[in-house]
C-alpha cells in the first residue's frame, strides 16, 4: 500500500479501521530524545499488541506529522492483531493516561505484551525528574520519618548528586518509614502511576515530613 495514505488510515474519527489495520505492536524501544514522528514506509507487517496486566491499557499511534492518534483500548487479557509498517512508533499508555513505552515496528519486533512488572516498573521509576534539586555532598548525618497519607502505596526515591533517581522503597498505604541521611538530600515520591506527589530537601530542624495528594 502506499505510504501516503496512511495518515487517513489512522484518522481519530476512524477508530474501528484502526483497530483493524494500524495498531501493531513492536518490542524495540524508541529514543525517546527529540520529535517522535512515524516515517513514511512500505511493506507492510502483521503486528500483535498483547495485554497481560491487570488493569486496561491504550496504544497510540505517532504520526507522519509527529502527533499523537487514537488507538484501541485493550482490558485485561485481551489482544489485537492488525498492520503497520518498519520504522511506525506507537505509543503505549496505562489506564491513568500514564506512558508506559514507546515502541518501533520492525521485522524483527512484531509484538508486545504489557503486563503488571512493566507497568509497576514505570511507576518506581516515576516520571522524569525536571527540577534543579540534586543531594549535596554534606556532612552530619541524622534520621528522617516519612508518613505516607495516602490510601495507597507510593514509592520513596532519592536524587543523587548528579541528579539521577535511585528507587528506595514502597511505603504502603498509611504506612512510615525511616531513613538515615544528610542536610540537603532531596527525596521524591510518586504514586503508583508513577505521577510526582512530593519532592523536597530534608533539614535537622523537621524530621518528620509527610506526603500527601496535595
Amino acid at each position: 500500500m502506499n505510504a501516503s495514505r496512511l495518515p487517513s488510515r489512522f484518522a481519530p474519527i476512524c477508530l474501528a479501521l484502526l483497530a483493524a489495520i494500524g495498531l501493531g505492536t513492536h518490542g524495540t524501544a524508541a529514543q525517546a530524545g527529540g520529535a517522535l514522528c512515524s516515517p513514511a514506509a512500505q511493506d507492510a507487517l502483521e503486528v500483535e499488541f498483547i495485554n497481560n496486566s491487570s488493569e486496561t491499557i491504550s496504544f497510540h499511534w505517532i504520526g507522519l506529522d509527529c502527533s499523537e492518534g487514537g488507538g484501541p483500548v485493550l482490558a485485561p487479557g485481551q489482544r489485537e492483531s492488525g498492520i503497520s509498517y518498519p520504522g511506525h512508533i506507537f505509543r503505549l499508555r496505562g489506564q491513568a493516561e500514564q506512558t508506559l513505552g514507546i515502541f518501533v515496528t520492525s521485522t524483527d519486533n512484531r509484538a508486545f505484551a504489557a503486563d503488571d512488572q512493566l507497568i509497576a516498573r514505570i511507576a518506581a521509576q516515576g516520571e522524569p525528574y525536571e527540577e534543579d534539586a540534586c543531594s549535596p555532598r554534606s556532612k552530619g548525618r541524622f534520621m528522617v520519618e516519612f508518613v505516607n497519607l495516602l490510601n495507597e502505596p507510593i514509592t520513596m526515591q532519592w536524587i543523587g548528586y548528579d541528579c539521577k533517581v535511585h528507587v528506595l522503597r514502597k511505603i504502603p498505604a498509611h504506612g512510615r518509614t525511616t531513613e538515615a541521611t544528610f542536610p540537603g538530600h532531596v527525596f521524591r515520591f510518586v504514586d503508583s502511576t508513577g505521577r510526582q506527589l512530593r519532592s523536597l530537601d530534608v533539614a535537622t530542624d523537621e524530621l518528620t515530613y509527610h506526603v500527601s495528594d496535595h
